[in-house]
């Protein structure tokens, strides 16, 4: 059965599919990689679509563990056979492989996710069975790359901005593209109450400039704060959702909850 055999293919044989998801930071922690390697060898075998000793090969699973091999030199590396597949199962298996492992800039996860979602149809519940996302997250993915101009993408890419901010000024700007890239530029230095202010504003006023808009953004305002106490797996969680989300404790709990009361039909769309 095709997956289950383990093969030292050469390296020569080998490209890099089309489908594979990962366009950007290809080389990151590149140097940890080998590094591991060189020691351990290679823990995970890439994964390759075809058949074996049917050169060439494409590669749609461990781009990063196959730069490696190329960048030690290396002649051949362990592969397993995914048989023939159609693109989109390959870009499933690619999608799914890359964000497990290092994080996958959210620019071309968005990319990938908004193709998934047109090839099943505009079915989210679809995209949601095949990668695990939340129809949540889905849709945030599938806004950034419809709505986000080119520079807002280019900010994703270069780690300059969050995913959570892009959707703050989208909301903000009331559907206006270059409103919400200047908001952009300024959201940054917001705290998180402001950042709230920014988005309650813009959509009370949609028709407020940026700088109006944060303006009155960072007027002080009276909070409504509810306080929780956690269990030590729940705050480890939250802090370990945190540092990958790039996000601030409370706004991921604030999301969580917003998450689960949506789900249990408390609140709507």
């Amino acid at each position: 059965m095709a997956g289950e055999s383990i093969y030292d293919i050469p390296i020569s044989q080998i490209k890099v599919a089309d489908t594979n998801v990962r366009h950007t930071e290809r080389d990151k922690e590149l140097d940890e990689l080998m590094a591991s390697i060189k020691k351990h060898g290679l823990l995970q075998p890439v994964v390759l679509e075809g058949e074996y000793g049917k050169p060439p090969y494409e590669l749609i699973v461990g781009q990063r563990r196959f730069l490696a091999h190329k960048e030690l030199g290396r002649h051949t590396i362990r592969a397993r056979f995914a048989g023939k597949l159609t693109d989109l199962q390959a870009t499933i298996r690619s999608l799914v492989e890359n964000m497990v492992r290092v994080e996958l800039n959210h620019a071309d996860t968005a990319h990938a996710i908004t193709q998934l979602y047109k090839k099943y149809g505009k079915d989210e519940r679809k995209v949601h069975a095949e990668t695990g996302l939340s129809i949540r997250r889905i849709r945030q993915y599938i806004d950034v790359e419809e709505r986000a101009t080119p520079k807002m993408k280019q900010k994703l890419r270069d780690k300059k901005t969050t995913l959570i901010d892009i959707q703050r000024v989208f909301k903000a700007a009331a559907g206006d593209s270059s409103k919400a890239e200047r908001l952009l530029e300024k959201i940054d230095k917001l705290t998180k109450y402001e950042k709230d202010n920014l988005v309650e504003y813009g959509e009370l006023h949609p028709r407020a400039d940026a700088e109006k808009i944060i303006h009155e953004a960072q007027k002080p305002r009276i909070e409504r704060t509810i306080m929780v106490k956690l269990s030590e797996r729940a705050r480890q969680g939250l802090k370990k959702a945190a540092d990958k989300l790039a996000m601030s404790p409370d706004e991921v709990a604030a999301h969580a909850l917003e998450d689960w009361l949506s789900e249990q039909g408390f609140i709507s769309e």
